[in-house]
């Protein structure tokens, strides 16, 4: 029997997801904006018909008949930012941009199987993943995607790793001299303004790469690094040279800024076969970095509330026969509700804390997540060897946005 037919939906989901097996969802193939030869992209300010929705200044660039914040998926289904809160049900409206002083940066995390779709399939999956992971980020900061071609999952069996892998950090390096160059003068100040960077599995891996070379070394760029968001994609304590962990001593210490959150979520203790959290060396440990701690002012090995977002069908442009929409592969063994609201609000139904464990290898570092998952995993779901690894930015969506929201405050008080 050939090896891909051998593979379970639930472990192609993971490999799908994870930074070494990826998609090839070619830049080209997607009718974006081009702001030069080399990038395409997704969402960015201003371009016309934004999918994501907002002007140049980041303000909505079209307005919705019910008040309501949308984005829009290519094929036309806008959908609302708004969210439903568990268990009640009443809804909670979300507060649109209004002019965002900062930007966000985002890379995706692999979205397609085994090669490039139709250019309206591969815009509609990084739509989704996209609305699932980051939207409602936008009422912080100005959202700007690119396009990046990924490692493709046949190449990536095949021996063809490196190479793949290359091609996607280099276009990921290209899009960000592009939007550094052209986008992130502010159209009032006329100067650079603050970016949060987010990321998420192949995406942080190539985010990473990039800001070892364009910002790690760069003191003028440095400074106007918000926080970087980079969630399993294994950024170890040493991937820089001058960028630090956020981390914070109490909640009288000031919130860092100009610093990494990262972590990969697991329901229990990772193993070390599984595919985050694994490092070779005791001494360069896989990051974790609660960000409901770091909000808190407390430890990260204390256990946190977390503030968990999850996509519902409307948001995954989902139907009756396809609930999950295009990333029904990837949500494999979690339940995706069918409400009106994008998304479905569970405050306080998890916990989270970062644990790190010495091994015979090396270290294991992840955020432990505890708690009810009933409500968005199915059983299956702890049979899986990446944990959490595809809900990583849901589990603390909440909390993420909040911390996003609160270190571009500070920073821009400092720059103004």
């Amino acid at each position: 029997m050939p090896f891909l037919a051998r593979l379970t939906p639930a472990v192609l989901s993971l490999a799908l997801l994870s930074g070494t097996a990826a998609s090839s969802a070619h830049a080209a193939a997607v009718p974006g904006d081009h702001s030069t030869d080399r990038t395409a992209w997704l969402c960015k300010p201003g371009m016309a018909d934004n999918p994501c929705n907002q002007d140049v200044a980041g303000s909505p660039q079209r307005r919705d008949s019910g008040g309501s914040f949308t984005m829009r998926y290519p094929s036309g289904q806008t959908v609302t930012l708004d969210a439903e809160r568990a268990p009640a049900g009443h809804k909670e409206a979300f507060a649109g941009p209004s002019k965002p002083s900062v930007d966000c940066f985002y890379a995706y995390p692999t979205v397609d199987m085994l090669g490039p779709n139709s250019s309206r399939a591969a815009e509609e999956q990084l739509m989704a993943v996209m609305l699932a992971q980051v939207a409602r980020f936008s009422g912080t900061c100005r959202m700007f995607v690119p396009v990046y071609r990924q490692a493709a999952f046949t190449e990536l069996l095949s021996g063809g790793k490196s190479s793949a892998l290359n091609r996607g950090q280099t276009d990921i390096g290209s899009a960000w001299r592009d939007y550094w160059n052209h986008d992130n003068i502010d159209p009032v100040s006329h100067r650079h303004r603050g970016v949060v960077i987010l990321g998420h599995s192949q995406g942080a891996t190539a985010l990473t790469a990039m800001m070892r070379r364009e910002i790690d070394p760069k003191p003028a760029v440095r400074r106007h690094l918000v926080s970087a968001i980079l969630l399993g994609g294994d950024v170890t304590l040493h991937s820089f040279h001058h960028l630090p962990p956020c981390t914070r001593r109490s909640p009288r210490a000031a919130l860092p800024t100009g610093c990494i959150v990262a972590y990969s979520s697991y329901a229990q203790q990772p193993s070390a076969n599984d595919m985050f959290g694994n490092a070779t060396s005791r001494w360069n440990p896989v990051l974790c970095v609660n960000p409901a701690s770091l909000l808190n002012g407390a430890p990260d090995t204390r256990r946190q509330a977390l503030d968990a977002y999850m996509p519902t069908q409307r948001t995954l442009n989902g139907n009756l026969l396809s609930p999950k929409g295009s990333m029904g592969v990837v949500l494999t063994g979690y339940r995706v509700p069918d409400a009106a609201a994008g998304y479905v609000h569970h405050p306080s139904a998890l916990k989270g804390e970062c644990r790190l464990q010495k091994t015979a290898h090396g270290t294991t570092s992840w955020l432990q997540i505890s708690g009810d998952t009933s409500a968005f995993t199915e059983p299956n779901t702890k049979s899986l060897l990446s944990g959490l690894h595809v809900v990583d930015f849901n589990v603390a969506q909440g909390n993420l946005t909040r911390l996003a929201r609160a270190q571009s405050a500070i920073w821009q008080a400092r720059h103004q």
